[in-house]
């Protein structure tokens, strides 16, 4: 019962984390379409959201569905945000280059979050493995 508790948690995380990959991006194209120009994402941002969803989610699973989640949110941002509003589309991006925009981006900020996952994992294994007292 616990255990498909913390695994719906977690994987509930993991979907959350979705909306997560699309601030950058989104920031960028909403900025855009108010003011005309675009607003540069703080750079500290960018990289602060990918480490947070690295630590928040302790699953190989949960990791994965990270992805498909932040692929799915970019997917129905774009559906649903950028693609009614066309003329900004083609001002702001290369046509058709919308799509590789938002998802570079994505896969990009998951690929840090993976990093910081792997390293985590790493560190908590070498900690019980290696740190314990030799009796």
């Amino acid at each position: 019962m616990m255990r498909s508790r913390a695994m719906r948690i977690d994987w509930m995380h993991a979907f959350l984390t979705g909306f997560v990959y699309i601030v950058p991006s989104g920031t960028e194209y909403i900025s855009e379409l108010i003011r005309g120009e675009a607003t540069n994402v703080p750079i500290i941002l960018f990289y602060f959201l990918p480490i947070v969803v690295g630590f928040i989610i302790q699953t190989w699973s949960g990791i994965i569905i990270s992805l498909l989640s932040g692929l799915l949110m970019s997917t129905l941002f774009i559906r649903l945000v950028i693609w009614p509003v066309d003329v900004t589309v083609h001002s702001f991006y290369a046509p058709g280059s919308v799509w590789g925009h938002f998802y570079q981006e994505t896969l990009f900020m998951w690929v840090l979050a993976f990093i910081v996952y792997v390293v985590s994992r790493v560190n908590m294994w070498y900690r019980n493995n290696y740190r314990q007292p030799k009796n």
